[in-house]
């Protein structure tokens, strides 16, 4: 699943390790989360989000085509 965790992590000052222990997970499950490898389960895709103070939205493509966006509260709408 492509995603954005590197593009809202580095302007908050954030290594992957420093990222990885605020959800509890290392900083070699960050890297390949980030690179792609693996596919988060959801609750720690929503922690990343939460750590990173966006929504999951904005940081994962669920579909792989970018075309789902966080519009206001919880409502999603795909371009």
């Amino acid at each position: 699943m492509k995603n954005h965790i590197e593009r809202y992590r580095k302007p908050l000052g954030l290594s992957q390790h420093r990222l990885g222990k605020k959800v509890g997970v290392s900083r070699i499950a960050i890297n390949r989360i980030e690179t792609g490898k693996v596919t988060p389960s959801l609750r720690l895709a929503n922690d990343i989000a939460n750590a990173l103070g966006v929504c999951l939205y904005d940081i994962f493509d669920l579909d792989d085509t970018g075309k789902y966006k966080h519009i206001k509260g919880d409502v999603k709408v795909k371009t």
